[in-house]
């Protein structure tokens, strides 16, 4: 969610594949690249093709939907509030819901001011597995002065049964060298948690993608790669599948085209259905770093 004392950045440039993602899609220079089989982007509404998706097909639903707070997503999608609101939350819930394996989990991003009822909701029909708080690190820039300035996002993590696929190894945060070696004693030898890791806690602090950042598309709203990813690899077995009822600009689209999951998302914006199409076809089949194209420029030089 885009924090209200955001200021207009120029972008910045970054050598990693997502980042010439993105400079590409900004030059307007993103060449239409094909979607690779298993990845389908549809621009519909989940609401009205849901009955199209199977029940019990799907390892993961990952939503990141309206929160009901007026945002301009080019449409009047997320101009309910109140009842409404989460009256429209609870019906495209229970239709996402039976799309779920029984070994399958669902992760919703919402703001505080409706995480209460939406948990209530989901609670009773699911597990709940954890609350998760995004710390957005958004900068001290003063704002509101009759209550403590918002600075993260609620996820609420949940799952169908006891059952649940969870795959804590690929997302442990390895230790930095300083800490290992103090934790080195005879007692942990060997010991794969000093290793491999530890368990991500349940604050995640990630920063949010401000204007200059390097992955940032033309989304009022995007989610950090870094996220999404996490929840995806922790929490899709390797060739399953994930639901995205709201795909917005196709994070989570790039993610499982990245980790070699099949995905299918829903987005009733064009436009924004147009840039995920564009960021998986490039995730698929990344550009060339410019040094390397450099490189090889040099040494068709040389040798001719």
């Amino acid at each position: 969610m885009r924090d209200e004392f955001e200021q207009p950045q120029p972008p910045a440039p970054s050598g990693d594949a997502e980042a010439r993602v993105v400079e590409a899609l900004r030059a307007g220079a993103a060449p239409l690249l094909p979607v690779p089989a298993g990845i389908e982007l549809l621009n519909r509404d989940f609401l009205t093709d849901a009955a199209n998706l199977p029940d019990g097909s799907i390892d993961l639903i990952l939503a990141d939907p309206p929160y009901g707070l007026g945002k301009d997503y080019g449409n009047d999608s997320d101009m309910r509030s109140g009842e409404d609101f989460l009256a429209w939350t609870r019906t495209w819930l229970d239709l996402a819901i039976p799309k779920l394996k029984p070994s399958g989990s669902l992760y919703i991003f919402c703001t505080w001011q409706y995480a209460p009822e939406i948990f209530v909701f989901l609670k009773s029909r699911l597990m709940m597995v954890n609350e998760i708080i995004w710390d957005r690190r958004v900068p001290s820039m003063g704002g509101t002065t009759r209550r403590f300035t918002s600075v993260h996002d609620n996820i609420g993590y949940f799952a169908v049964s006891k059952d649940y696929y969870f795959d804590l190894d690929p997302v442990r945060i390895p230790y930095d060298a300083a800490t290992k070696k103090a934790r080195s004693r005879k007692l942990f030898e060997g010991s794969k948690w000093l290793e491999m890791g530890y368990n991500p806690k349940d604050v995640w602090s990630v920063s949010r993608l401000h204007r200059q950042h390097a992955e940032r598309v033309d989304h009022p709203t995007q989610k950090p790669l870094e996220i999404v990813e996490r929840m995806v690899l922790a929490s899709c077995p390797p060739g399953g599948r994930v639901l995205d009822p709201f795909m917005g600009s196709g994070t989570t689209a790039v993610a499982c085209t990245r980790q070699k999951r099949e995905f299918v998302g829903y987005e009733i914006n064009e436009s924004y259905c147009a840039i995920a199409r564009e960021r998986v076809g490039l995730a698929a089949n990344p550009p060339e770093p410019v040094s390397r194209r450099k490189a090889a420029a040099v040494n068709t030089t040389t040798t001719a």
